[in-house]
């Protein structure tokens, strides 16, 4: 016998031997064990429930409360979601200040690369292809070069932005005729690159545009999105008002009928830009700041609106006036001249110099609102470029570009 056939025989006799289990429980007493048994027995669910009173509360808040939503949405007005904007895009702009700013260049930086023997006769108007220049655009450095002027739009918030384009370009695609607000825009919004200078791709808007006698017609398209939230509204009624700022503006769909905006109903005419408003330093998501105005702040007259420019308002927008700024604003009676007297000597070189320039450029912007030119007495070494012993004239716009067009 082998000894893997002897093993096995091993293993048979001894499971032979082993006593086999007998249960003498007949079926019904098994049955019965099994049902008292804590451990088979399931736990009971949990359930949620609302006391009745709450639940009547809930009802009847809801039924007041969606009624009054409805009718408070179709009663808004234009200026509720200018509001409403304003305060949005500040959180926006709040939320952005723990961006990192490493690599980030000051657009502005041009004019204080460069020496005071190169920037003598600018004025802040440094005509760089490399983006917005310092502040405010002179009138007088514009000799060959024509602004066109376009709110912009960065985080919901609306930047005034002033084109220079060339009167060569010019001529080549108007020929002999001297084209308007509208005929510029049309021509030459689409072909800005909005992106690239740190705003958003908002331009050119979703229809068509055509204007005649100082009134500008926008019919919409049906698939515009201008009116998906408050911030939108806002954004883009600023921006309308920015860009035909001296024109009348009003509101139609692509069919011709009158435009309505889902939280607003119709949208009624923006009227010409109205007077008003503070300049204030304004930190782009890139990085870079450009001067932009505050037309919230409702100020009484000029002299209050360049005194407001010290404040910080809100967070969208810095002041470009330091607070040690001392000084009095003088409206004038019968000129065009609004006159700021520093109480002590004011030292431009306490400051960098593109702050210094800011500064200017801002006060000069501010008055232009008011149709005022601004002079400086008791105020000492100005930045390269500015000549404060005389009357800064009218600002063409603010922030310019050169806007290079190939044709």
């Amino acid at each position: 016998m082998s000894k893997d056939k002897k093993s096995e025989d091993e293993v048979g006799r001894w499971m032979t031997s082993v006593t086999k289990p007998v249960d003498n429980r007949s079926r019904e007493e098994i049955l019965a064990r099994l049902k008292n048994d804590p451990r088979l027995k399931r736990p009971s669910p949990i359930r949620k429930w609302f006391p009745a009173g709450v639940a009547a509360a809930a009802l009847l808040a809801a039924g007041i409360l969606i009624p009054s939503m409805m009718d408070e949405g179709r009663d808004m007005s234009i200026q509720d979601a200018a509001t409403e904007h304003s305060e949005d895009a500040a959180q926006m702009t709040a939320e952005s200040d723990s961006r990192p700013e490493s690599g980030a260049v000051e657009e502005n930086s041009a004019l204080s690369d460069k020496g005071p023997e190169e920037t003598a006769d600018l004025y802040s108007a440094n005509l760089s292809m490399s983006g917005p220049v310092i502040g405010a655009v002179y009138p007088d450095k514009l000799e060959g070069l024509v602004p066109f002027r376009i709110g912009l739009v960065e985080a919901a918030n609306v930047i005034p932005v002033t084109f220079l384009i060339s009167e060569e370009t010019i001529k080549s695609d108007f020929g002999g005729d001297i084209p308007g607000q509208v005929d510029l825009y049309n021509r030459y919004a689409p072909q800005i690159d909005e992106e690239g200078l740190g705003f958003d791709d908002y331009h050119p808007y979703d229809g068509t545009i055509s204007g005649v006698d100082g009134e500008v017609t926008l019919n919409l398209t049906d698939t515009h999105s201008y009116d998906i939230a408050s911030a939108a509204i806002g954004a883009f009624t600023e921006s309308v008002q920015a860009t035909f700022r001296t024109e009348k503006s009003v509101f139609l769909m692509e069919d011709g009928t009158p435009a309505e905006f889902g939280q607003v109903g119709p949208l009624p005419e923006i009227p010409p830009d109205k007077e008003g408003a503070v300049y204030f330093a304004y930190e782009k998501s890139d990085g870079s700041t450009v001067l932009a105005p505050d037309r919230h702040l409702d100020a009484a007259d000029a002299a209050e609106a360049i005194s407001l420019m010290k404040d910080r308002t809100n967070d969208l927008y810095k002041p470009v006036v330091p607070e040690n700024a001392d000084f009095t604003v003088d409206l004038p009676v019968d000129a065009d001249v609004l006159t700021v007297s520093f109480k002590e000597p004011f030292d431009f070189n306490g400051m960098e110099e593109q702050d210094a320039a800011k500064m200017i450029d801002g006060m000069a912007l501010t008055a232009a609102e008011y149709d005022l030119r601004i002079r400086f007495e008791n105020a000492i070494n100005p930045p390269g470029g500015y000549r404060l012993e005389e009357t800064l004239p009218l600002p063409a716009g603010p922030n310019g570009i050169n806007l290079n067009i190939d044709n």
